[in-house]
Formats: structure tokens, C-alpha cells, sequence
């Protein structure tokens, strides 16, 4: 055989092994925040999906294609959210996003739904929740909105005093930080409970104290912290030198494994809420996790965010397996095959999660834990009302 030919049919094999390489990958894009104002909770997030889609990839990936997870850094700068969701859709060609904070999902949220790209953020914004205005958004967990209304469920029965309790709620001024805020506000004129103060703190900072002195002149039994752990780890530190008496009580990126490491005593008989299972939990899925862990150990420390991170890749890698199988591995087909899981099972990283085509809230349970001698100690399940007038709230 001529050279000419044997290239010729070398080539043709390499094209060939291209085409059939790349008909077998998925492309997903992945929206971190690795280095920006909450790269705390950020990082473990991100490596959670990552390594749940490198275990899926190891156990044959969805029905033998690989997941090509494309990993971008946007330090928590919204235009370079917009900037990077632009190169996912128009040049990675990618069948879907895991996105990452509140500000960037919700600006995003139209051109989402215009291009029919299913988002998963780590924002878990109430307002992403309701189909008929965001039918593309998707999250793993209940809702900021059902966070702080398990919380003022709590305050309900958990305060022993005259009258009616006291609550205080402190959040930055950012797409998060509110987030749940008129939600709360709501629920508790609803629950007879009076909010007698509202603290806006900055998005980062290294101290709260005349924050905090503000907040002590309305003198509340509760307060609601809707932040990320380290700056949680600060104002429980200036609120401990203060000798505030205030129960505090912090949203899900604030009540994780950090909170003692970093507040010190000043996490001692904190409470806060959890969306998904603390790394190590005598959960079923927990052994996936911890096994692949021994295999590739990691310098850094594994917490109840790296699960939460693991519990969405597990759930969204589910809704690329019906895709695929219905023949219809596009963002469409994807949404639709969502909407189709019911009461699917993480193994108890998350509680069971529904999506319907009227409803993307996940669930609305919660766990409530405290810190006692250092640990993340389980208080109770909480389990917040499915009304249909809270959608999208």
C-alpha cells in the first residue's frame, strides 16, 4: 500500500476516534467561586461536585458517556458570571450549568429560562423555585425561605419567656444575605413573633461590634445570621466580648464542621441550620464519600459543604441518565427528565428530593444542629409547610 494511502486511512481512524470520543462526553459547565468574598464555603462545594462526577465517571458515567466537567473560577464577580455563562453555552456547547451565588442565578435567570439551559446553583434563593417564572433554575435542599422559617418554628417552641419572642435578622446587602429576609419577615408576623431589629452587615469584614451594639439596644432572644462561616466565625467572636445574650442561629453555609475551628468558643450552644448531612453522618451515601476520600486524599478538610457539593452531582448526573435514555440529552430534555424524579434518594446526604413541573422546590426539611464541645450535634428535624402561596418566595 502507498504512504499516501496508509495516512489516508490512519487519519480517517483518527477522525473517526474523535467524532465517536466526542459523541461519548457531556459537557457541563461549573460556576465556582474558588477565590471571592465566600470562597469558605465555595471551594469544599465545588470539590464536592467534582469528585462525585469523577466517581460517576469511574462507574461507566451516564449510560457510558463521560461527564466533561469544564471548572471556572469567577471569584464572585457577577459580570464575570455572565461573561463565563456566555462561553459555556456559545463555545463549550455544555447541556448544562452547576452554578454557584445568589446575585449571578437570579441575574441570570432569564437569559437561563431564553436558552433553555438547566441551572443548578448553590443558591438555595427561594425565588428560583417557582416554574412558571424560572423554569430552568434547580437546587439540592430547602430553600433559604424554609431555612429561616424553620427557625422561627424552633423559636416557637423552643422560647420560655413573657409575651411574644424576639427576633433580629443580620445579612449583608447582597443577593444572598437577603435572599430569605421578606420570607422571614412574614412568616413570623404569622407566627405572632416580633422582629425588632434588622442588621445589614458588610459582605466581608473584621469586626461587627458597632453592628452588634445596634442590634443589643432592641435586645432580641433570636437572631438570624444569613452569612458564610467565617464571617459568622468573627461576629460570634466580637458578639462573645460583648457578653451578648442573644441565641444565635445561622443559615446553612454558616452552620458547618469550620464554625468551631474557626469562632472558637464562641461557637459553644450556637444553632444553625443544615440542608445536607455532616461529613462522616451514619448515613447510607456517606460511605461512597469517605471510601473515595481514602483513595484520593485531599490536604483539605472535608465538611457538610463538600457533601452538599457531592449530593448535587449526584442529583443532576441522575436527570443527565433519563435524558439519555429518553434519547433527548438537550437542556430541554434534561429539565424534563428533573421534573420527573420523585423522592429521589442521595442515601441521606439530603432528605428525598422532588422536582414537578409546578414545583422545583427540592424539599423543605431541614436538620437543626448545635455546637456542643466543638461538634455539630444534631437537635431535631425540622419540616416546613409545602403551601402553594410560598413558591417562588
Amino acid at each position: 500500500m502507498k504512504l499516501s494511502k496508509i495516512l489516508a486511512s490512519l487519519a480517517a481512524v483518527l477522525v473517526a476516534s474523535s467524532a465517536s470520543f466526542a459523541a461519548e462526553t457531556i459537557k457541563v459547565g461549573g460556576l465556582w467561586d474558588l477565590t471571592g468574598v465566600t470562597a469558605d464555603v465555595g471551594k469544599p462545594f465545588a470539590q464536592g461536585v467534582q469528585d462525585a462526577i469523577a466517581y460517576t465517571n469511574s462507574k461507566g458515567g451516564i449510560n457510558g458517556k463521560q461527564v466533561e466537567l469544564i471548572n471556572v473560577d469567577y471569584a464572585y464577580k457577577i459580570p464575570q458570571a455572565n461573561a463565563t455563562y456566555k462561553k459555556f453555552v456559545e463555545q463549550d456547547k455544555v447541556v448544562m450549568i452547576n452554578g454557584w451565588g445568589t446575585g449571578d442565578t437570579e441575574a441570570l435567570k432569564d437569559i437561563i429560562s431564553k436558552d433553555k439551559i438547566p441551572y443548578f446553583s448553590a443558591s438555595f434563593s427561594g425565588h428560583l423555585t417557582d416554574p412558571a417564572k424560572t423554569p430552568y433554575n434547580f437546587f439540592v435542599g430547602a430553600s433559604y425561605s424554609d431555612q429561616i422559617r424553620g427557625f422561627l418554628q424552633f423559636v416557637k417552641k423552643d422560647f420560655r419567656g413573657k409575651g411574644a419572642p424576639k427576633v433580629a435578622f443580620i445579612y449583608p446587602n447582597h443577593g444572598f444575605g437577603k435572599a430569605p429576609i421578606e420570607a422571614g419577615k412574614q412568616y413570623a408576623k404569622e407566627l405572632g413573633i416580633e422582629l425588632v431589629h434588622e442588621e445589614v452587615i458588610p459582605a466581608s469584614f473584621q469586626d461587627v461590634t458597632s453592628n452588634l451594639l445596634n442590634m443589643q439596644k432592641k435586645a432580641p432572644d433570636y437572631a438570624y445570621v444569613q452569612t458564610t462561616v467565617s464571617w459568622c466565625a468573627v461576629l460570634l467572636k466580637d458578639a462573645k466580648k460583648l457578653g451578648i445574650k442573644t441565641k444565635f442561629f445561622l443559615g446553612n453555609y454558616g452552620m458547618t464542621e469550620a464554625l468551631p475551628l474557626l469562632a472558637k468558643d464562641a461557637a459553644e450552644g450556637v444553632y444553625g441550620m443544615a440542608t445536607h448531612a455532616a461529613y462522616g453522618e451514619k448515613v447510607k451515601g456517606m460511605k461512597i464519600i469517605t471510601d473515595w476520600n481514602k483513595k484520593h486524599p485531599s490536604k483539605d478538610a472535608r465538611d457538610t459543604v463538600y457533601v452538599r457539593g457531592w449530593a448535587y452531582g449526584l442529583t443532576w448526573a441522575e436527570g443527565l441518565k433519563i435524558a439519555d435514555k429518553n434519547k433527548n440529552l438537550t437542556g430541554e430534555g434534561v429539565k424534563n427528565a428533573l421534573e420527573t424524579l420523585k423522592n429521589f434518594d442521595t442515601g441521606g446526604l439530603t432528605p428525598p428530593i422532588t422536582y414537578t413541573s409546578t414545583d422545583h422546590r427540592p424539599t423543605t426539611k431541614t436538620t437543626i444542629y448545635v455546637i456542643k464541645k466543638g461538634i455539630m450535634s444534631k437537635v431535631e428535624d425540622q419540616e416546613t409547610p409545602r403551601k402553594k402561596e410560598w413558591l417562588g418566595l
